[in-house]
């Protein structure tokens, strides 16, 4: 039984596993270069070629730009109010007393609270002055379809012919932080995120394989008293109450959960209390479907067990089942038995639980339930 188990419970945990690793390997590979150069610090925008742009953190020392191609925002549906959040602005790339670089165009994407100043360097740099550095961080990502439709029709305006476009200019932008160390941090997270994943990816596998899984399961068969070589008897010959033997029903367990990751045996004897749950989803109103669950209170247990059925007949048939082997167990609900069972357990427990021997039965000479 137990081995049976291991392996389907490592199978079955091998899907989120699987997904952790490619989810969290993706995240971290992604996040790596930026949590890199955040943790290290910016490269100098100024010491890269045109050749050496780009997916990477900078630092730029703005001194001069060409002007505004295009506006970044939202509109309000109901006022029509458009409020902009960024500006993209014409730069170069390269030092300004570096002679013997080839420079290129390409751009710089700014908060909105800088549009006056950038627009105030924009005039110096046409009238041949110099204005007022202005420093920034950011990331160079490459511009849009959209962003680039506008970045051409500037070009074109300005008379740059398609060929001198693709010669003189790069499709890259910088996407300047609002907060360096707010957007540090958060690349810096986001890559110790991937890299967790990762490792409760590959934990989750290892566990898997040694049957870490099946925890829960001995402890429930040390709870009951009986050993385990019990247990796989009662297992072996238990009855089915669902596909592929999901949930079974023994002599001295119910186990359930079966091909699932984690296997459940509650030991038959700690039983109190067993009734069907029936639970109706609704949409708008509307009924959506139904599902129902057996609901089982066992002494030891602080919490309820509900196991899902596919329907209310395999709901009953267990429910029968218990009341015909299990006769210290209470079977079905009342508000009343509910009320009892909540502010007086002792008295509860009298009624079957206390006073009943808890020895199973013969199914086929008891009275069924009605």
């Amino acid at each position: 039984m137990f081995e049976t188990l291991r392996k389907s419970s490592f199978k079955s945990s091998l899907i989120l596993s699987v997904i952790l690793l490619i989810g969290g390997g993706a995240l971290a590979l992604f996040n790596a270069g930026n949590a890199f150069f955040a943790a290290t610090g910016y490269v100098d925008f100024a010491t890269l070629a045109p050749d050496e742009i780009k997916n990477q953190l900078v630092e730029v020392e703005l001194w001069e730009n060409f002007g505004c191609f295009i506006e970044s925002g939202s509109k309000n549906t109901s006022t029509n109010k458009v409020t902009i959040s960024a500006y993209y602005y014409i730069i170069y790339t390269g030092a300004m007393d570096d002679a013997e670089t080839e420079y290129k165009y390409m751009a710089v994407k700014v908060p909105s609270s800088y549009g006056s100043k950038m627009d105030t360097m924009t005039e110096s740099t046409y009238s041949g002055l110099l204005s007022n550095p202005l420093t920034f961080s950011g990331k160079i990502r490459k511009l849009g379809d959209k962003e680039y439709q506008y970045y051409k029709e500037f070009w074109k305006e300005a008379g740059f012919t398609d060929t001198d476009i693709e010669e003189l200019t790069l499709p890259y932008y910088i996407d300047v932080h609002a907060n360096k160390l707010a957007q540090n941090i958060l690349y810096i997270l986001l890559f110790l995120g991937g890299a967790a994943l990762v490792i409760w990816g590959v934990s989750r596998i290892v566990k898997g394989s040694k049957g870490g899984y099946l925890k829960a399961l001995r402890h429930d068969i040390e709870l009951s008293g009986y050993p385990e070589s019990y247990a796989e008897s009662d297992f072996n010959t238990a009855a089915f109450y669902a596909k592929k033997g999901q949930i079974r029903i023994g002599r001295l367990f119910t186990f359930f959960d079966v091909n699932s990751t984690q296997p459940r045996a509650i030991p038959n004897q700690k039983i109190m209390w067993v009734y069907q749950s029936t639970t109706t989803h609704r949409t708008n109103g509307i009924k959506t479907g139904t599902t129902y669950s057996v609901t089982i209170f066992a002494d030891g247990y602080k919490d309820a067990f509900n196991i899902g059925v596919s329907d209310e007949n395999a709901a009953q048939e267990m429910l029968q089942r218990f009341h015909l082997s299990c006769p210290w167990v209470i079977v079905g609900y009342s508000d009343d038995l509910n009320t009892l069972f909540r502010n007086n357990r002792t008295q509860f427990l009298d009624l079957r639980y206390n006073t009943v021997e808890h020895e199973a039965v013969d199914p086929a000479v008891t009275e069924p339930l009605n």
